[in-house]
């Protein structure tokens, strides 16, 4: 705990434009199975989650992840929300169980459910502690660039983290249609639109200063940068997702820090994955999230995928002719003329440098953040 103590220390000392709120509405030591959310909520049963989610039905499903299971849910207060259900998903009606929902006028949220246990195979008290740890962490992540934790329950069959729902999908689906997986969103309320270059580069800015947070104010690791994880909201303002502060939580006798280290349960995302790892098992995390960043932007900067149908890899195609200046060569064919050479050029000069294959030889998000922010500016 002594870990999370100075970790909130950090959080209450940062002066960094992350969003603010009132005091902290997380309920860390209660025993009780509930929802807990922002504000002074009204209680809401079992059954009317039930009813918000159609008993969980296929029809109110958005995605299944590697550990976890997310549905749509219609809160009575009228919000969307995302819940991410963590653990085996349930069969039938919940009963017996408290929650409570918040009066988020127009706003939206996204409640997930676990579909695998931890690594132990059962969740034991130990375990729900710990889950408690992590909620506490998460609910001290308050950036207008990261994706808000709204709520959570933690009961002995049911686990959920509730979210904001991305009204407008993942940059991977605008960018490359629908995928199999998709992560706090919305199929259906998918824009099928073409993203002007003012909104790429707006996007590329947003995901940058929210990795900045979570590794200067936050002093944690993303784990899993990628477009599937970039998601958008009204105006295409883009939030970064499943931030993977879980994984980061030190066990009894562990260490934080930021070492070169090996992931617990790494799940394998082709063509995000930084050399190091992919050689030797072992990355340091900040200088993997920041190659991963160079990834998303050259995904926005050409529109290609980050590995194709033929296994070919996006930053083998793309940085030898980045490094020649042909724009024209690996630009989204989608922009057309409108767009400037040689902004479109400065800004794969940037992920050229994030994906430099030494780790201490990439900028830091900061670095990053900065020169995008001065870009956007001029």
């Amino acid at each position: 705990m002594e870990w999370a103590a100075s970790f909130f220390g950090r959080l209450m000392r940062s002066d960094s434009s992350s969003s603010t709120s009132s005091t902290p509405w997380f309920a860390v030591d209660s025993t009780e199975p509930l929802l807990a959310v922002v504000d002074a909520p009204p209680e809401l049963t079992a059954r009317d989650l039930n009813k918000a989610t159609r008993s969980f039905s296929a029809a109110r499903l958005i995605g299944r992840g590697h550990n976890a299971t997310v549905y749509k849910a219609v809160l009575p207060c009228g919000t969307a929300a995302a819940a991410k259900v963590l653990g085996t998903p349930p069969s039938g009606a919940w009963t017996g169980s408290m929650c409570r929902c918040s009066r988020y006028s127009g706003k939206a949220a996204v409640s997930k459910k676990l579909a695998t246990p931890p690594p132990s195979g059962a969740w034991s008290a130990s375990d729900d502690a710990f889950l408690r740890q992590h909620v506490s962490v998460l609910s001290m992540l308050r950036h207008d660039n990261l994706v808000r934790l709204l709520g959570y329950t933690i009961a002995p069959d049911l686990r959920v983290l509730l979210f904001e729902f991305a009204t407008a999908g993942t940059l991977h689906d605008i960018l490359h249609g629908p995928r199999g997986e998709p992560e706090q969103c919305s199929s259906a309320s998918r824009p099928a639109v073409t993203l002007s270059w003012a909104q790429r580069r707006q996007i590329a800015l947003d995901v940058a200063r929210g990795l900045q947070y979570l590794h200067e104010a936050a002093a944690v690791s993303h784990w899993g940068v990628r477009s599937t994880n970039v998601l958008l909201f009204e105006g295409l303002r883009a939030k970064i997702g499943s931030y993977d502060v879980f994984e980061q939580l030190p066990r009894p006798g562990e260490q934080g820090g930021d070492t070169l280290v090996a992931k617990r349960t790494l799940v394998p995302t082709c063509g995000y994955l930084p050399p190091e790892y992919l050689m030797t098992g072992l990355r340091v995390p900040r200088k993997a999230d920041v190659y991963s960043f160079g990834v998303v932007l050259l995904e926005l900067l050409t529109g290609r995928k980050p590995v194709d149908m033929d296994n070919h890899k996006l930053v083998t195609w793309a940085i030898p002719l980045v490094r020649k200046g042909e724009v024209e060569q690996w630009i989204d064919p989608t922009l057309g003329t409108q767009y400037p050479p040689a902004g479109a050029l400065k800004l794969a000069r940037i992920a050229e440098q994030c994906l430099h294959k030494h780790p201490r030889s990439r900028p830091s998000m900061g670095e990053v953040a900065q020169v995008i922010s001065d870009f956007v500016r001029d």
